[in-house]
């Protein structure tokens, strides 16, 4: 009797085969400091010719407040973000090719569209080194810190040391784990989001204008950490030994996302050309996203800047319609009412299992969290159409999204009277592909 035919539960036995890792600190290239009036960058590159766990992928800084003003009439507040909303852009590139979020210029926006889709509130006090706390309460990383009122004596700036990790992009790769030996150098750049990603209120006469001029965010002392296997198992290196001698290219599928704002037109376009479009995300805004709040309160849970405020009330909801299509198709086959799309939205991600949790109907009432089915509508309105069955391509394997036929091809989001702004996000599975013939590394889209 061969082994196949032994029930695994009665296959007994042990092999050894080590892959140990160790944990190694990554200086950025140029400076370590920075702005969000600069909109400073960092460049980092990981370890060359290593086994490295994207998964592992940490960075690690202080950031500061300041230009708060502390006065009985004329003040302003402001809490301290969390940690992805200090990230406007954060891009990957492979051989010194361009491969991950190379599309994407609101990564922050992106990320917080997701986390109000999928979080809960023990995942985000799970966080506290990240700042979530501040996207469910009037609390920062540093303490809580009433919006309703002036800052206080000497508290005219806040610092906290924040950890930015789980990370879109290359992180999210089959296995996670990527040899650099094979696919050459990773880098990774981020740049810093301005000033509207900080919560903040005001009164008096400090104007919106002034908030703006005197508001700084600074990070300081990054610095990027990431395992590194150290022990490379024997059987790794013969299976891959025994791959190369195969003419067929290594195929590597990772998440990769596009973003854009716009003015709602009705009818908005986003091209792609993309091998393997999962899902779009779109969130509908208001308020002009890069403007800041008109006067102090302490029931703010979004900056304008991640308020995805339909315009749409409870009452009027079905006056608004939402579809998205791609050529002669269209996504849902009718037109969904905006109030059923947290449904859908539910849907995409977790098909509607009962395990799912989401933040799509929280708010804040006299600071305290609250749940409500206006603040879909009002602060959370984001509305997610997958186009796979199952997991995405970079998880499974399997490509079951979108192919765009290496030809540029528009989705188009339709809605009505939703909002005077629209954030559409595409969420990608692209591919790192190893040439085994020429040794040659490529990005295929």
């Amino acid at each position: 009797m061969s082994t196949d035919q032994i029930p695994k539960s009665l296959q007994y036995g042990a092999s050894q085969s080590q892959a140990r890792v160790v944990r190694q600190t990554i200086m950025p290239l140029g400076s370590n400091s920075g702005t969000t009036t600069a909109q400073s960058s960092f460049r980092f590159k990981l370890p060359e010719k290593s086994l490295i766990d994207l998964r592992s992928l940490s960075f690690y800084y202080d950031y500061t407040i300041t230009g708060l003003t502390d006065d009985a009439n004329n003040w302003s507040n402001a809490l301290i973000p969390a940690s992805y909303k200090h990230w406007q852009s954060v891009k990957f590139y492979v051989s010194g090719a361009v491969a991950a979020n190379h599309l994407s210029n609101h990564y922050d926006l992106a990320y917080h569209a997701l986390v109000r889709a999928s979080a809960s509130e023990d995942w985000v006090n799970s966080r506290w080194n990240n700042g979530y706390i501040e996207l469910i309460s009037g609390a920062d990383a540093v303490a809580t810190n009433d919006l309703s009122a002036r800052p206080g004596a000497g508290n005219v700036s806040r610092t906290a040391h924040m950890i930015f990790d789980d990370i879109l992009g290359l992180p999210n790769s089959k296995n996670h784990v990527l040899d650099t030996s094979l696919f050459g150098s990773v880098e990774i750049e981020l740049i810093m989001t301005n000033n509207t990603s900080i919560k903040c209120s005001r009164a008096g006469t400090i104007s919106a204008a002034d908030l703006s001029a005197s508001l700084v965010g600074t990070i300081s002392g990054i610095q990027c950490q990431i395992d590194t296997v150290v022990s490379v198992s024997p059987l790794y290196v013969s299976l891959l030994a025994e791959r190369l001698q195969v003419d067929s290219p290594i195929r590597v599928p990772f998440q990769n996302i596009a973003t854009q704002i716009a003015s709602n037109t009705g009818s908005n376009r986003f091209t792609l050309n993309s091998s393997c479009v999962d899902a779009i995300v779109v969130g509908f805004m208001s308020a002009d996203p890069n403007s800041f709040p008109a006067d102090a309160t302490q029931n703010v849970l979004n900056a304008n800047r991640y308020r995805f405020n339909s315009g749409r009330t409870v009452g009027n909801a079905n006056a608004s319609s939402f579809q998205i299509s791609v050529g002669s198709e269209v996504f849902p086959r009718q037109p969904q009412r905006l109030d059923r799309c947290s449904d859908l939205t539910t849907n995409s991600i977790y098909g509607n299992s009962a395990k799912s949790t989401n933040l799509l109907f929280a708010g804040l009432a006299a600071g305290a969290q609250t749940y409500a089915r206006s603040k879909y509508l009002d602060e959370n309105c984001i509305v997610i159409q997958k186009f796979m069955l199952g997991d995405e391509g970079w998880n499974s394997g399997l490509l079951q999204g979108v192919d765009c036929s290496s030809v540029s091809t528009d989705f188009v989001v339709n809605s009505s009277n939703a909002g005077s702004w629209v954030f559409i996000c595409a969420l990608m599975s692209s591919q790192l592909v190893f040439n085994p013939s020429t040794s040659s590394v490529s990005v295929q889209m």
